[in-house]
């Protein structure tokens, strides 16, 4: 499938290879007319879905809306905004395939890392990270079309990674939290000053904190 025009969006890219058929079930779909476009990716569909068969009470995304007027959703988007695993886990989705990652498990974590730091993906390819697993952060991903810089959407951050850069930054920071450096000695510290503060560190913080001596205690206790 290619992805030009009306196509190019995180939510597209991630329905061509995940649905969610129960939601489907639950669903009224309907098909659009003269005009109808998603609210929140502003494109046209073959199946929408009208917002007022969702719940919508915590909903605080609106100001996202690409067409601020429509009350639909297209089926891909209202598949993210519905669908629990795009907010508790870490999503890496590309053409053929779109990962839930676990970051508590040590096999997901390190499969993420590799993503991220060694092997990215090959584009397209959208990567996200929850910081606060209460919000959809997927829909705000960007799609990435390079591998040697790209970015990775972490909470409400777009966090621009270039892995040739920023591999040993990670390094760094790993071998610090292993060491058993807290986030906050980090933050102060000097031997990462070139990138603190900043939400490329709070990014890094967060996928370290599993390794920090306290973490695997725990885990073995």
């Amino acid at each position: 499938m290619e992805y030009t025009g009306n196509n190019l969006s995180v939510s597209r890219l991630v329905f061509h290879n995940f649905r969610n058929a129960e939601l489907e079930r639950r669903l009224r779909l309907t098909s659009p007319q003269e005009g109808d476009v998603c609210a929140y990716c502003g494109n046209k569909f073959d199946f929408m879905v009208p917002m007022k068969q969702l719940e919508l009470s915590r909903y605080t995304d609106w100001h996202l809306h690409q067409a601020r007027t429509s009350v639909l959703f297209c089926l891909p988007c209202a598949t993210i905004l519905r669908t629990d695993d795009f907010r508790r886990k870490a999503v890496v989705a590309d053409s053929k395939t779109v990962r839930f990652l676990t970051m508590a498990e040590p096999s997901d974590r390190e499969a993420l890392i590799q993503s991220l730091f060694y092997t990215p993906p090959d584009p397209l390819f959208a990567i996200s990270i929850p910081s606060d697993y209460r919000k959809h952060i997927m829909l705000r991903a960007k799609l990435n079309f390079v591998r040697s810089q790209f970015y990775v959407q972490f909470g409400e951050h777009a966090v621009l990674l270039m892995p040739d850069v920023h591999r040993n930054v990670y390094e760094s920071v790993k071998a610090l939290i292993q060491s058993g450096a807290s986030s906050a000695q980090i933050v102060r510290g000097t031997s990462i000053s070139s990138i603190r503060p900043s939400p490329l560190l709070s990014f890094l913080l967060e996928i370290t904190k599993f390794d920090h001596p306290s973490y695997r205690k725990d885990r073995e206790g």
